[in-house]
């Protein structure tokens, strides 16, 4: 079954790599914001700039490490092939993560089951389209995958601390690259069994807060104050954005587009809740844990302040291994019907998994950003590399081979989005929505020192959203559009007319 695994990674990774073959290559396909902020966050602590202290950061910093092999290969070769290298990596990651959450699920429940949870994880839309670019998922479902795979292995003589550091090691880079990432490790707590080794349990806990200590240490120690007020004040008092409604985030959850996955993940949720209360068998560590991190990663999203249906990159994880475990199920139900129709059973589950993620397989396939890679060729163009550039997204900077400037008199800034936030938060105003807080007094105070100080500045539909109305006329008021041309499309650039 190895080869089959394999077989299906190599076609996951081609799904995820292809659209960065085309056009402008890594350039040509769309950049989001998340990404820009990540790659730049990661490069300039390789240059010496830290997050927290020095600019805004509002996750723990694992990222930052992981994200750093491309953080210097963008010293060494500029910063567009530091960027195709992240996304490259990124790649890479989806690939593995699937042959993990293949490998816990045959390990478990057989062949089939195998080959269903690596098809989900495969062609999920939303980590497909994730594994495309440097966001924190996959390192984050990398990390938790791998980290369930060591501490579910059956234990050999004499070498079980080798295990406990190992899956203790890894959970902590999970946790260090997000704080969600602590949902895995307390699943795991809870999942060997019913009487829980303290010896063992101990090790794991000992092993993931060293790592934590370790990765996020040299930044606590640098700025404590700035480290919980980012990473978690910033989270659990932001206000509200994406979508708000928890009706619709479930369905989002749950959406058609993986229909089949979905199914075969809730019966495997059920039949892992049945087994809870029997007697216990080789495979019940492995349900409990795939089925708690299910749930409380659900619950995360439909509790938090914001939500996008990106997030659903990390359900991937235990959402596909719990589908395994559904498909398991069907399949021996075939085979208790009838033996002969369990060989076209599990073929119908390998194909019937992947045929409702078809469409927005292609959909993204086919996305592309010709403005995107057309403000690039303008920036490297008629942008002198030595004038401080400021983009409100740090992608459309990324795009032109620049990282955020440093402003001499201004703050260095990154994620604009969370900066304004955390401006606007300071006044101690609870607002509802980003868009109230993006209003206040507070929110327009850093960015409007640091628009003064730029001589370029890429506006862009966020700059448009993200500033007030009288930031608006006191910005028009003092630079020019250069970028495009009028009446043309693309994302403006504007220079300052003192210059």
């Amino acid at each position: 079954m190895g080869w089959a695994l394999a077989l299906i990674a190599v076609a996951a990774w081609v799904l995820r790599f292809e659209p960065l073959t085309r056009g402008a290559a890594a350039f040509g396909y769309p950049i989001d914001y998340d990404e820009g902020v990540y790659f730049s966050a990661s490069a300039l602590f390789f240059q010496g700039h830290w997050p927290y202290r020095d600019f805004v950061f509002v996750h723990p910093p694992g990222g930052v490490w992981l994200w750093g092999p491309a953080a210097l290969t963008g010293s060494w070769l500029g910063v567009d092939t530091g960027f195709t290298v992240a996304r490259w990596l990124a790649t890479l990651c989806g690939a593995a993560s699937v042959v993990l959450a293949g490998r816990l699920a045959l390990r478990a429940w057989g062949p089939v089951a195998g080959l269903v949870a690596a098809l989900v994880y495969a062609s999920y839309p939303e980590a497909v389209q994730i594994e495309r670019g440097p966001f924190l998922e996959p390192w984050l479902n990398l990390a938790c995958l791998a980290a369930a795979n060591v501490w579910l292995e059956p234990p050999r003589e004499g070498r079980a601390w080798r295990r406990w550091l190992m899956a203790g090691a890894l959970f902590g880079v999970a946790i260090s690259v997000k704080v969600l990432g602590g949902i895995w490790l307390f699943a795991a707590l809870l999942s060997r069994s019913p009487r829980p080794s303290w010896r063992e349990h101990g090790g794991l806990v000992l092993a993931a807060g060293a790592t934590v200590a370790l990765l996020v240490g040299p930044f606590l120690l640098t700025a404590p104050s700035e480290f919980f007020s980012q990473v978690f004040l910033f989270q659990s008092l932001r206000p509200g954005d994406g979508e708000l409604s928890r009706l619709a985030r479930l369905h989002e959850l749950l959406h058609e587009r993986r229909l089949v996955g979905v199914a075969l993940a809730l019966l495997g949720l059920a039949v892992a809740a049945g087994r809870a209360f029997r007697a216990s068998s080789p495979s019940q560590p492995l349900e409990r844990l795939v089925a708690m991190a299910f749930l409380l990663t659900g619950a995360a999203f439909l509790s938090s302040p914001s939500y996008w249906n990106q997030y659903n990159a990390y359900l991937a994880a235990s959402e596909s291994v719990l589908a395994g475990l559904g498909a398991a199920t069907v399949s021996a139900w075939s085979v208790a019907y009838r033996q002969r129709l369990a060989r076209y059973a599990a073929v119908l589950l390998c194909v019937a998994v992947v045929v409702p993620t078809a469409r927005p397989l292609l959909h993204g396939l086919r996305m592309r950003a010709p403005e995107q890679a057309a403000l690039g060729r303008y920036i490297r163009q008629s942008v002198p590399p030595e004038a401080p550039l400021f983009a409100f997204e740090p992608a459309w900077g990324v795009a032109g081979g620049r990282l955020p400037s440093v402003v001499a008199g201004a703050p260095l800034v990154v994620d604009s989005y969370a900066l304004m936030l955390q401006g606007s938060m300071a006044s101690g105003q609870r607002l509802t929505h980003v868009t109230e807080a993006f209003q206040t007094p507070g929110a327009q105070q850093a960015v409007r020192e640091l628009l003064s100080r730029s001589r370029f500045v890429v506006l862009g539909w966020r700059g448009e959203w993200q500033l007030s109305e009288d930031t608006r006329q006191w910005f028009r008021s003092r630079f020019v559009r250069r970028y495009p041309a009028e009446g043309e499309d693309g994302v403006d650039l504007w220079e300052q007319a003192q210059h």
